[in-house]
């Protein structure tokens, strides 16, 4: 009696599992084992001719938007003569982006070459405003001069050279200039004697996104043909293996990948690398929480709270000299010695010096954090909001007049997020693989203890 049971017992098992087995067939992905698991979601994200890896990567299927948040300079005399900076927060202004990767040569299995181009539109029904709005503005170009003036790297030219020029260009420290002229560019006198001067190729014009629509850059990366958890990863960037900015090799590091693609199989304790040329660095994302996005069960990754601390950025050798604080990552060494640095939005995770040195800032973590949500077994980004700031450093000079009065402040000119969303479709295939996977693991754990 006990073996026909047995027997019975052992032949559901076996139905049951065969069943099963069709079914996971029928929708194309079958698992049979921790390995199998492996090997069927390992293949499936090697990028190969004609494969379905492939053309995500090269035609991301999700909605990309990028908000603008503007800082609107309240009292732009007051701060010349040495009050404390009032800001005013303007937008979202939001830009629909386009990715597109031209040049795309597998150069052999483990290597791919292409050239990512963004382009971005404007969307006016998602915004708060238009791009002909006017806001006051801090003038990047003349801010430049006088950091340079400062720190003695305009060569050939003194203090009172460099007054006579301010002066006979009729240049401000604060401008007016409308949304569109920001983003697009303007012609500005200082632009045009810099190109006068060092044959520079900017057209005279200055632009927060000089680089919107342009091929400037190529990534080699790798395939994952050899080895799938290295799908993704940056081999090299502009013919670089390293960086050249920065005064160690850790902080020179080219890692991780460049932000569309990453390899599978996260767990809670992965560290997530991306490498960021507008932030001129490499950076790790680390755990924050477990979550679901439309069905989607997800591990939301971050940037975590001392990404820009001073101890961290120093023993690192990303400071030159020494750091202005927690929070903030000075960028000047690759955005030709003008004083900019990255910082989360309102100065978030930052030292509250800045933020008390500026009237009109309130960093909240709910809508200022940088923030990833995985599926994490193939490891796809399926939303998230990339969300950084811009900030020039004001130092007075008291040989230029523009100068002499202003009190040293880091002073944020705007923030950004990066929207991205996974189209629905692509969400529900995500959703059947975990699903999949989780109730295989649950049927062995079950098999395993009859």
């Amino acid at each position: 009696m006990q073996k026909n049971i047995s027997s019975q017992s052992h032949r559901i098992k076996i139905i049951f599992i065969i069943g099963l087995l069709l079914t996971l067939t029928a929708i194309g992905s079958y698992f049979l084992s921790d390995d199998l698991i492996y090997l069927q979601v390992t293949e499936k994200l090697k990028l190969q001719n004609n494969s379905k890896a492939l053309d995500f990567l090269l035609n991301p299927p999700a909605i990309i938007y990028r908000k603008y948040y503007f800082f609107d300079v309240q009292n732009p005399v007051g701060i010349l003569n040495g009050e404390k900076p009032r800001l005013s927060e303007r937008g979202p202004y939001t830009f629909r982006v386009e990715w597109d990767k031209k040049n795309v040569k597998f150069l052999n299995k483990d290597r791919l070459k292409y050239s990512p181009i963004t382009t971005t539109y404007f969307e006016p029904s998602l915004s708060a405003g238009n791009e002909s709005d006017i806001i006051t503005f801090l003038n990047i170009p003349a801010t430049g001069v006088i950091n340079q003036m400062n720190q003695g790297k305009i060569l050939g030219f003194n203090a009172i050279m460099v007054k006579a020029s301010l002066d006979h260009l009729d240049t401000k420290l604060f401008i007016k200039r409308s949304i569109g002229q920001l983003i697009s560019g303007y012609n500005d006198p200082l632009m045009e004697l810099a190109e006068l001067m060092d044959n520079a190729q900017n057209d005279g014009k200055f632009s927060l996104l000089k680089n919107n629509g342009t091929e400037w850059q190529s990534y080699v990366i790798n395939t994952g043909y050899s080895d799938p958890m290295n799908v993704g990863k940056i081999a090299s960037w502009n013919g670089l293996k390293k960086l050249n900015y920065w005064k160690s090799d850790k902080a020179n590091q080219i890692s991780g990948t460049d932000g569309t693609f990453y390899p599978p199989f996260l767990n809670r304790s992965s560290v997530i690398e991306s490498f960021s040329p507008e932030m001129c660095r490499s950076f790790g994302l680390v755990y924050l929480k477990d979550n679901e996005i439309d069905g989607v069960k997800t591990f939301d990754f971050h940037l975590p709270s001392d990404i820009f601390s001073a101890s961290e950025l120093e023993h690192a050798g990303f400071c030159e000299d020494k750091c202005l604080g927690n929070g903030v990552l000075n960028i000047s060494s690759c955005y030709g010695g003008v004083s900019g640095f990255i910082s989360q939005p309102h100065f978030l995770n930052a030292d509250e010096k800045f933020v008390q040195a500026i009237n009109g800032l309130k960093p909240n973590k709910q809508i200022h954090d940088f923030l990833i949500h995985f599926e994490p077994t193939t490891g796809v980004p399926v939303a998230g909001n990339v969300r950084l700031q811009i900030n020039f450093f004001l130092e007075p000079n008291e040989e230029i007049d523009l100068a002499k009065k202003i009190q040293p402040v880091l002073l944020p000119v705007l923030w950004f997020d990066e929207e991205v969303r996974l189209n629905l479709e692509i969400k529900k295939e995500l959703s059947k693989i975990a699903f999949y996977v989780r109730l295989v693991f649950r049927i062995f754990f079950l098999k395993l203890n009859t």
